[in-house]
């Protein structure tokens, strides 16, 4: 996360991040949600909350849950929607073919890693592969590949 903090920091006239979620607001939405946010997330969420750098758009916390950015809320929607399992968190939309990325907050050997997924097919109709290791390689890789 210090390399993707270093890269926010030298470009941050390109980046509108909400800023600072404190402590008590990521108990609340892990308790909401049924989940427990990995670290990696949770020092994103606690240093910007949620925001955007490069055109990217990265969901979290600090606004009401009421539509995009807001973490809870893609959440909640898409598991009504699809069927999206209570195990995942809806962190990110790539702008293409309708591809969304979300957390793995199962506690088994994948927690934390970042999958794929299309919105508008079921669920439980899509191959899931892990896209990668953890939401820090995520966030890394999206900064580094727009930068």
């Amino acid at each position: 996360m210090n390399k993707a903090f270093k890269i926010i920091e030298d470009n941050i006239e390109e980046a509108d991040f909400l800023g600072s979620v404190e402590e008590n607001e990521i108990i609340e939405a892990e308790n909401r949600l049924k989940l427990q946010f990995p670290e990696s997330y949770k020092q994103f969420i606690k240093h910007y909350g949620l925001g955007d750098i490069f055109g990217e758009e990265i969901y979290g916390l600090g606004v009401e849950p009421l539509g995009i950015p807001s973490v809870i809320w893609i959440t909640e929607l898409l598991r009504k929607e699809m069927e999206l399992p209570k195990d995942y968190l809806v962190i990110y939309n790539s702008g293409v073919n309708n591809e969304y990325h979300a957390i793995d907050c199962n506690p088994n050997e994948n927690f934390g890693s970042v999958i794929s997924f299309t919105e508008g097919i079921s669920f439980k109709e899509q191959e899931i592969n892990m896209e990668f290791s953890s939401f820090g390689e995520f966030f890394l890789k999206l900064l580094e590949n727009n930068n």
